[in-house]
């Protein structure tokens, strides 16, 4: 989350929080002067200010396991190692967290799916860029009859969350604020000793060869 998203969404919490006291202690009043048409009215009002936070809230949480898109920025990085034929080591490297974590891929070619939230035309005024949110990877075989008769090898590359927003507009489709139905993907030829680097840009993710193995990150080992 960006930090003018940060700042957006603190204060709409701000907001949200103080109308939500309001109406508490505007409730509390009404019903010592034992005003109950009034306090019904109020108490309606009330949930909806608590819907609007309880909202807000868990939006701005799935948020923070996004990344914000906004040019053609690094995110991740394979080095490939043949252990046979048609089976590979493939090393990922995720640029944000520099956790490296190992997957024993099958076929001739690494496949990474991700994620993008992308936003309205208003909401992108508000500052609220594009984000994205890596899924899975797997190997794929070039001959579509290998592809059909060998078991899939596929990892999740998601981070485990109690809201999904993807989930979330795929089964409300009225929601106004955001589109979650844009999935990308790249594949690439392992190769023993290749090295690729990935990058997410506003028009989708791309992979490049990268010959040079050394990284910003002090490596984490999963």
């Amino acid at each position: 989350m960006n930090s003018t998203l940060e700042l957006y969404y603190f204060i709409s919490l701000v907001i949200i929080v103080s109308v939500v006291i309001f109406f508490f202690i505007r409730l509390i009043k009404m019903l010592k002067r034992k005003q109950l048409w009034a306090s019904c009215r109020n108490s309606t009002y009330l949930l909806l200010a608590m819907f609007l936070l309880i909202t807000a809230s868990l939006v701005g949480s799935n948020l923070l396991t996004y990344h914000r898109l906004t040019h053609e920025s690094a995110i991740a990085s394979l080095q490939i190692e043949q252990i046979k034929q048609q089976q590979y080591r493939i090393n990922l490297t995720l640029q944000d967290t520099c956790k490296k974590t190992s997957y024993l891929l099958s076929g001739d070619e690494w496949q990474v799916d991700a994620r993008i939230i992308k936003w309205h035309g208003w909401a992108n005024l508000l500052g609220m860029d594009s984000h994205y949110q890596l899924d899975r990877i797997s190997g794929r075989y070039q001959d579509i009859e290998q592809q059909r008769s060998h078991f899939p090898s596929v990892y999740t590359l998601e981070t485990k969350q109690e809201y999904d927003l993807w989930a979330l507009k795929k089964k409300y489709q009225w929601l106004p604020w955001f589109d979650a139905h844009y999935g990308q993907s790249v594949f690439m030829p392992m190769k023993n000793a290749q090295s690729y680097q990935l990058y997410m840009t506003q028009s989708g993710m791309i992979a490049r060869k990268n010959n040079d193995l050394g990284t910003d990150c002090k490596v984490i080992t999963d």
